[in-house]
């Protein structure tokens, strides 16, 4: 099941390399990004609020198939689906 939250999660990336998150921390707990599965960036919305964001599809080394983004204009992070 895949699970679209209604507002994106707040999540701390505690690891990252010029091309993708290493680990974060979701619910308290830390986890390991196994293998990006997808990348892809988002930038629109010129005549509104700006969205600029850098999503990924991650696999966790504990199993969890997410979509993670950083928005690009605040530097915050967050989770927005949950794959199962």
């Amino acid at each position: 099941m895949t699970r679209l939250f209604g507002e994106s999660i707040p999540i701390e990336v505690g690891l990252f390399n010029a091309a993708a998150p290493q680990e974060f921390t979701w619910k308290k707990r830390k986890h390991q990004v196994k293998k990006v599965a997808n990348h892809w960036r988002i930038d629109y919305l010129w005549w509104r609020d700006p969205i600029w964001r850098d999503y990924f599809r991650v696999e966790t080394t504990s199993g969890l198939m997410l979509t993670i983004y950083q928005d690009l204009i605040t530097d915050l992070w967050y989770l927005q689906i949950s794959y199962d």
